[in-house]
């Protein structure tokens, strides 16, 4: 798929998921916690004390920082300052300041973390933060030519703002001749705006190197220094045209080491695995003159990997690294290695449960295919240029397997695509980009292949083609991939996300009250089974009641509650879901994300990232609570869902409240009612359009607000900030009239003495359910001696087969409208029927 076609496919994309939202009721966040923008400095040296600096809105009266890992010292310094802010040359409200000492105990781990302000109100969303292994200094400006340069230690890293469009920051360091300098500047990866160009002068003005786009918008260029001396890092937005507050970088000017790439970049748990390291600066490494990156030559060096082989470890993304929503699916960890100077940035491993293959570069053309076992996981590489790797992999008539390439949510700067060709070279499928979006503020869209569920038409060999719709002006060690081929295994992966559609924000639940996060869900192996979310381990007073999210839903809402005497309190918290899935129980903790920057409207594609941990503050009691009057409702498909619901006021609150439904079947539409405290009323949820919602169970939630619900509908000026509650769940299960259509074939079977007639009873599922449906027939009392054998078409199968017997005395003739019956037992206690007819002829 061409740059234009991917672009106008994810622009339909995301107005489908818009309008998709405008019908769960899209809300207006609330008002009043805190939300950083802007940190400074964006990291500290482990063991080191130093000033931070927040920026942000709704700072005040606060109380401390929250990091995702533990031993850090904070004291509260200076407070109230004010920052002011233009955007597109236009002043813009200002945002608050607030200073604090911050002490990093000296076992910090190294990589990029999460840190979050914590106040009267709240906790905030979280902003990246880097612990490093070296000094770390603030720009000192004015540093915007070469006299003004900044001196910065060889083995540091300076954090810095492009204040203006054409801002330019220039730093001098003294170096040796024959020193391997790599010049990093993270911008992406620490939530910062910027895309960086970044360059090496030597002192007499000759040029050394430049870069932008390594990563994203990171930056990296290296250089072998020609002599002892000073040199010059120049650091810009590129094209001069983005600058101010928000566009902030790390630039770290190092000889510790580089990972460019690692292959294979997927292991075995707990197996020793020997993988070939490419980079800059790599302890025992050796030029490899066939490894060039961005006009540099890479060292290599081999390493041996030993992958934990904990189960939980084994669905965790243990990656200090920046994680999109794209690669949010993923289980890995880091791999860095380290040399005299410190530790090298991470590079994302991850698991394989099945034997690794290795592209063996001898396998350009089909007659060249390398043989691979089933099940594998293939790792592979664009090694050269208009590179094409095939396979050839066996398998049986009907068999059923899950392939799946990985480049782009590996990190890797490519757009692989695959072909399956029979022994003949007939073209079977061929799969390129991704376009499901779960949400336009969490992305999904990509330029990896969708998962491929390959049934085999025949026994034979097939072909297997991988390369990449670039592969002639874009390879190298870091255009890396692989290949899952596996039989169909049913699994998922769960991401929460505070629900603000526009903003970054924090969820913090009041006493008596609740706080709702959306969850997106990630299924695979044709997983459609229901998903049951729970608390582990929760603060005092603090609850996640059994929430189940249908198999039909890939997006749901799950609200926390706090007790009426819940402990005041702010950290991490854990989630998980539990599912059956082939008879196996799975449990899953869900990962965490959050909006990185605001967007102008609902409904537009947000910049959104994967966080270190899911947090949570508990702060006073709601100002309302709302108090839904059923916690479980039956409803027949196409019927109205009706929910009486009270408010209560608390603390003299004497507001209006709007108040509808989030959560349950996908095109839900709830019309929002007004209510004051003490008064009642009945909140129904129709389809849009008239349409019936997917059979199934469901967890639905009452939600009110202060403030209009209609996003177009702003707030009047002056207004009270929005004060937001939602209710304790209500379980909604939407029984089905019917689940799909019956057929038979042949509908008039003909049946001999003595014999056996077969039938095949088809059944074309309306809904993804994992059903089972019992297949009998109903004999009339006026035929003797004919029998049947009755059948049962499973879960995931659409036919079976009925076998009718006669025997040698049986009543000869023919008996039309005999009834073939499937029944399905909907939650294991509600029997759906379907109904066919055949006529019977029994002849000597």
């Amino acid at each position: 798929m061409n740059a234009m076609t991917r672009f106008l496919a994810a622009f339909l994309a995301v107005g489908v998921c818009a309008s998709a939202t405008w019908a769960q009721g899209m809300m207006v966040p609330g008002s009043g916690s805190p939300r950083i923008s802007h940190i400074m400095p964006m990291g500290g040296q482990a063991g080191t004390s130093f000033e931070f600096k927040v920026t942000g809105s709704d700072i005040k009266d606060v109380e401390g920082l929250h990091f995702n890992f533990p031993g850090v010292k904070v004291e509260v310094t200076t407070s109230g300052e004010e920052t002011a802010i233009t955007k597109k040359g236009k002043p813009a409200p200002p945002l608050n300041s607030q200073k604090f000492k911050v002490t990093l105990p000296a076992g910090a781990p190294v990589g990029v973390h999460d840190v979050r302000i914590v106040t009267k109100a709240g906790i905030s969303n979280p902003r990246a933060f880097v612990i490093s292994d070296h000094k770390d200094i603030i720009e000192e400006e004015p540093n915007d030519d070469v006299p003004k340069a900044q001196r910065l230690a060889l083995n540091s890293t300076v954090n810095g703002v492009i204040g203006a469009p054409t801002d330019v920051d220039y730093y001098v360091f003294t170096g040796k001749k024959g020193q391997r300098i790599v010049c990093s500047a993270l911008t992406s990866s620490i939530d910062s705006r910027l895309n960086a160009f970044v360059q090496i002068f030597a002192a007499d003005g000759s040029y050394l190197g430049g870069n932008r786009n390594y990563a994203q918008d990171d930056a990296l260029i290296d250089a072998v220094l020609p002599a002892d001396g000073d040199y010059h890092v120049r650091i810009c937005s590129f094209t001069y045209t983005q600058g101010g507050i928000d566009y902030f970088y790390r630039l770290t000017v190092t000889t510790a080491p580089w990972i460019d790439a690692v292959f294979p970049p997927v292991v075995q748990p707990g197996v020793p695995a020997e993988v070939t390291v490419y980079g800059r600066n790599l302890p025992g490494g050796k030029l490899d003159p066939t490894a060039i990156v961005n006009d540099r030559t890479l060292e290599k060096a081999t390493i041996t990997v030993k992958a934990s082989n904990d189960p939980m470890s084994l669905q965790r993304l243990a990656f200090t690294g920046r994680v999109t929503p794209v690669g949010s699916m993923i289980d890995g960890f880091d791999q860095r290695v380290k040399n005299e100077t410190g530790q090298s940035n991470p590079f994302l491993m991850t698991y394989a449960n099945t034997p690794v293959v290795l592209d063996n570069g001898d396998n350009d053309a089909q007659d060249k295919a390398q043989q691979v076992p089933v099940p594998c996981m293939i790792a592979g590489r664009i090694e050269k240029k208009g590179d094409k790797d095939w396979y050839a992999f066996s398998a049986k008539k009907g068999q059923v397997l899950n392939i799946e390439a990985f480049a782009e949510r590996l990190g890797a700067p490519m757009d692989v695509y695959f072909q399956i060709r029979n022994a003949q070279g007939m073209l079977i499928t061929e799969q390129d980009d991704t376009a499901e979006i779960l949400s336009p503020t969490f992305y999904t869209a990509n330029a990896d292949p969708v998962r491929y569920r390959f049934v085999a038409p025949a026994d034979e060999v097939y072909y297997l083609l991988v390369t990449t719709r670039d592969a002639f002006t874009q390879y190298g060690p870091r255009h890396l991939y692989t290949v899952r081929i596996t039989p169909e295994e049913p699994d998922f992966r769960l991401i929460a996300m505070p629900t603000s559609p526009i903003a970054p924000e924090g969820i913090t639940v009041n006493q008596a009250g609740g706080a709702a996060f959306n969850v997106y869900v990630w299924r695979f192996g044709n997983f459609a089974g229901e998903i049951t979310i729970s608390g582990v381990d929760l603060p005092k007073g603090v609850g996640v009641k059994p929430q189940i999210i249908s198999g039909s839903q890939k997006q749901a809402v799950v609200v926390v509650h706090a007790e009426a005497d819940a402990t005041w309190w702010a950290g991490g918290i854990k989630l998980v879901g539990t599912a059956t899935a082939k008879g196996q129980k799975l449990t899953r903790e869900v990962r965490s994300a959050t909006i990185t920057w605001p967007v102008v409207q609902a409904g537009t594609a947000s910049i959104t990232r994967i966080d270190r941990e899911l947090a949570l503050a508990v702060r006073n009691k709601a100002a309302y609570t709302l108090v839904a009057d059923k916690t479980k409702i039956n409803v027949t498909q196409g019927e109205k869902i009706s929910i009486p619901v009270k408010l209560i006021g608390n603390d003299n609150f004497k507001g209006t409240v709007q108040v509808a439904v989030i959560g349950g079947p996908p095109g839900l539409v709830s019309q929002p009612v007004s209510l004051t405290p003490g008064q009642g009323g009945t909140v129904s949820l129709d389809g849009k359009g008239g349409m019936a919602f997917p059979p199934g169970n469901y967890t639905v939630f009452v939600r009110g607000q202060t403030q209009p619900i209609n996003p177009k509908q702003p707030a009047p000026k002056g207004a009270p900030p929005n004060i937001v509650q939602v209710s304790m769940p209500v379980s909604v299960t939407i029984v089905p009239k019917i689940l799909g259509k019956l057929t038979i074939a042949p509908t008039n079977p003909k049946l001999s003495l003595g014999k056996d007639v077969e039938v095949t009873v088809r059944f074309a599922r309306a809904y993804d359910l994992p059903l089972d449906l019992k297949v009998e027939v109903i004999l009339p009392p006026t035929i003797k001696g004919v029998t049947t054998k009755n059948a049962t078409i499973k879960s995931g199968e659409d036919e079976a087969t009925v076998v009718f017997s006669a025997a040698p005395s049986a009543t000869v003739g023919q008996t039309p409208q005999i009834t073939v019956r499937a029944t399905a037992m909907f939650n294991g206690e509600v029997p759906i029927v379907h109904e066919a007819k055949l006529t019977l002829s029994v002849a000597k």
